[in-house]
């Protein structure tokens, strides 16, 4: 199935608002970035090979077949972004865009491979904790442990009289557009450059990795069928 086909099925199913509640052609079409032209006619082909119902002037419904693949599709999403998160300690917004595009890509033997090890036991899984990440690629609300800074001694310096140091609990309160990023700990509250922040590794715990999986506004509004910046349709 080509990666386009995927995305009729996968769009239709978040934008509904109901099971059998039609999906508008010119909405499917608006949230794909396609034509209404090429909506239609594409609609009209899933609709031979039994993914969709096309009811002119009301929209689209999966059958039963085009919920399967819609779901499993999805699943894989949901999966990359399990493992993106929690195995690589990439920032969920970014393992979302990501795990958009390895989705349509996965093979079934690939599939099966990633559930199986998703599904594994902790004790017997890549510790999280293990793989520390700098506070660059922190989201807000992440909780850890400071492991290394590498910066200049006085730079250092500056951040241990801060609270800032190897061993110290740190929370990410906020992430500016910039990259930026606003810390607290213990009483004290620091802004940090993107540059520096960069250089501050902290251990974040499997728990708060799933956490910010769970805040990535870009895989939850995709799912809610909210404004969401899919990779085009081709």
């Amino acid at each position: 199935m080509s990666e386009s086909v995927e995305m009729y099925l996968v769009m239709t199913a978040l934008l509904r608002k109901a099971p059998d509640q039609p999906v508008p052609l010119s909405v499917l079409a608006s949230r794909l970035g396609v034509s209404q032209v090429s909506a239609n006619e594409m609609c009209h082909r899933l609709q031979e090979r039994g993914f969709l119902c096309y009811q002119p002037y009301h929209g689209v419904t999966l059958t039963p077949d085009g919920e399967e693949w819609a779901q499993r599709i999805l699943s894989r999403r949901r999966m990359w972004v399990i493992f993106l998160v929690e195995n690589l300690g990439i920032d969920p917004a970014e393992a979302d865009a990501l795990a958009c595009q390895l989705e349509h890509i996965t093979s079934e033997r690939l599939d099966a491979a990633l559930k199986a090890f998703l599904e594994r036991d902790p004790a017997t899984r890549i510790d999280a904790e293990a793989m520390p990440q700098s506070l660059a690629a922190c989201t807000a609300g992440t909780h850890g442990v400071i492991t290394t800074i590498d910066a200049e001694p006085a730079a250092s310096a500056f951040l241990a009289r801060q609270g800032l140091a190897p061993g110290a609990t740190v929370e990410v309160l906020a992430v500016s557009d910039d990259q930026s990023v606003l810390v607290q700990t213990g009483e004290h509250q620091l802004a940090l450059a993107p540059s520096l922040a960069a250089r501050v590794m902290m251990a974040v715990p499997a728990a708060d990795r799933r956490a910010a999986w769970r805040r990535c506004s870009a895989f939850w509004a995709c799912v809610r069928g909210e404004p969401h910046e899919c990779p085009p349709v081709r």
